[in-house]
């Protein structure tokens, strides 16, 4: 076997694959520890990391968890909505030529006004409580969830929809069992879009009408220029929502074992060749 046809096992390669971006971001965090220092730069126009890891040692316990819980309740909330919303909508969308050209785009004009000046209206109508946030943040994340979704439930080539129904399948058979799985792909990639977006839009959304979370947080160290605590709280942040796009990701991986080596649609591709598997098949994928 030659040199090149040798590939790395699978535990190292992953290895390299986290190690590569780590490196990078210490090799960017020593260029800004020193230009800070070198630049004499003030600690309120840009903190050295130094100092912001050390804020997060003296703030984070007592300051900003608490803070961070707040905005994780709106995050998840919201993103769970969000899904909703976009389950629905899709379904509606595929299975309704009436509702896709009628509703479709008055969806996509929606997307063209910014959510967030939406937010003093929802703080008049349902009160300075989290419900307003929770909607802004769903409003973020469903579009493109929804947009994914039908992308994926659309996509599948007809020939697979007519071999189903040879087999006499039900329409939730050929939902459940072909449609679903096929959109998957397309369905966790607007999932993963969407939980940053969610995170996104729970935190701008504490910057009106709210009196806890990471927004409103930022927003008073930015007035008071704490800017070494607002980094902190980015920091936070941004740790958080790579956590959840990590656990979305877990379940892709749980819920998509063929997306490596695709035994279970490989039957429906002999179709092109021309077999034909008999009901049992259909029974049992």
């Amino acid at each position: 076997m030659s040199v090149q046809g040798k590939r790395l096992p699978s535990g190292i390669s992953r290895i390299g694959d986290a190690a590569l971006p780590l490196a990078i971001m210490f090799a960017l965090l020593v260029v800004w520890e020193a230009a800070v220092h070198l630049l004499a730069i003030k600690s309120y126009v840009l903190p050295a990391p130094t100092a912001i890891i050390k804020e997060l040692v003296a703030s984070g316990p007592t300051i900003i968890l608490p803070q961070l819980k707040a905005t994780l309740i709106e995050t998840l909330a919201g993103y769970g909505l969000a899904v909703a919303v976009a389950a629905v909508l899709s379904i509606l969308i595929l299975y309704s030529s009436a509702f896709r050209r009628g509703v479709l785009p008055l969806i996509i004009a929606s997307q063209t006004v910014p959510v967030i000046t939406m937010a003093p209206v929802l703080v008049i109508w349902f009160g300075y409580n989290s419900l307003p946030r929770i909607i802004i943040t769903a409003l973020v994340a469903f579009f493109p969830l929804t947009i994914s979704t039908v992308t994926g439930l659309r996509s599948l080539e007809p020939q697979f929809i007519d071999f189903f129904r040879s087999l006499n399948a039900t329409p939730s058979q050929i939902f459940f069992k072909l449609r679903l799985p096929v959109a998957l792909p397309n369905i966790f990639a607007g999932l993963k879009v969407a939980t940053t977006l969610a995170v996104i839009g729970a935190t701008i959304s504490e910057w009106v009408g709210a009196s806890q979370g990471i927004g409103y947080l930022i927003a008073q160290d930015t007035a008071q220029l704490n800017t070494t605590r607002v980094f902190a709280s980015l920091t936070v942040l941004g740790i958080s929502g790579m956590a959840l796009f990590g656990l979305v990701g877990l379940v892709e991986r749980l819920s998509m074992p063929w997306i490596h080596a695709r035994p279970s649609l490989a039957w429906l591709r002999g179709l092109r060749s021309g077999s034909r598997p008999d009901g049992a098949a259909l029974r049992s994928y």
